[in-house]
C-alpha cells in the first residue's frame, strides 16, 4: 500500500470515527397520559431488591425487554452509552427482563457487553402492569416518580435529543 493511499485510508477512517451518533426518531417518544405509575418491585440478577420508590428525586429509566426479542438487541447498547453519559447525574436505568431463565440472560448480557441492572420479572406480574403492546417498552420517569414518556420498540436512547430531553427532567439541586 502506498503511503498516499495509507493516508487517504486513514482521513476516511477518521470521518466515520467522528460522524455523530444517528438522530433518533423523536416521534416515538410520546408524552404519557395512560395514568398512574404502575408498582415496580423486583430483584436484580444479583439479588439485591428494587424498588422504584426509593428512586425518587431521580430520574429513571425502565426497559421492558427479552433475548428473543430482536429490537430489543437493536437497542441495548445504546440504553447502555445513555447510562454511560448519564453517571453521576441524578439518573437510573433498570432494564427488566421479561420471565426469562438466568442461565439465557447472562450470556446475552456478556455478549451484548452491557453493565445495567436487570431485574427479574419471573412471574411476568410487573410486566403485565405496565406493558400493553409489546417489547421493548420503555418508560421514563421524573423525580417525582410520573411517567413522562413511553417509547414503543427500539430507540437511539443515546442520541443527542434524546439525552437533551431526559436532562431537562433531573432535578436541579
Amino acid at each position: 500500500m502506498t503511503i498516499a493511499r495509507l493516508t487517504t485510508s486513514l482521513v476516511l477512517v477518521a470521518a466515520l470515527c467522528t460522524q455523530p451518533l444517528a438522530a433518533a426518531d423523536l416521534s416515538k417518544l410520546k408524552t404519557w397520559s395512560g395514568g398512574a405509575t404502575p408498582m415496580l418491585r423486583l430483584k436484580d440478577l444479583g439479588g439485591i431488591q428494587h424498588d422504584l420508590t426509593h428512586y425518587r428525586g431521580k430520574v429513571v429509566v425502565v426497559n421492558f425487554w427479552a433475548t428473543w426479542c430482536a429490537p430489543c438487541i437493536k437497542e441495548m447498547p445504546s440504553l447502555q452509552r445513555l447510562a454511560d453519559k448519564l453517571a453521576g447525574e441524578r439518573f437510573v436505568l433498570l432494564t427488566v427482563n421479561f420471565g426469562e431463565e438466568e442461565g439465557k440472560i447472562m450470556p446475552f448480557l456478556d455478549k451484548l457487553g452491557v453493565r445495567f441492572p436487570v431485574l427479574l420479572d419471573r412471574d411476568m406480574n410487573a410486566t403485565k402492569a405496565w406493558v400493553d403492546k409489546g417489547l421493548p417498552s420503555t418508560y421514563v420517569i421524573d423525580g417525582q416518580q410520573k411517567i413522562r414518556y413511553r417509547v414503543l420498540g427500539d430507540f437511539e436512547w443515546d442520541a443527542r435529543e434524546v439525552e437533551d430531553k431526559i436532562r431537562n427532567l433531573l432535578p436541579k439541586s
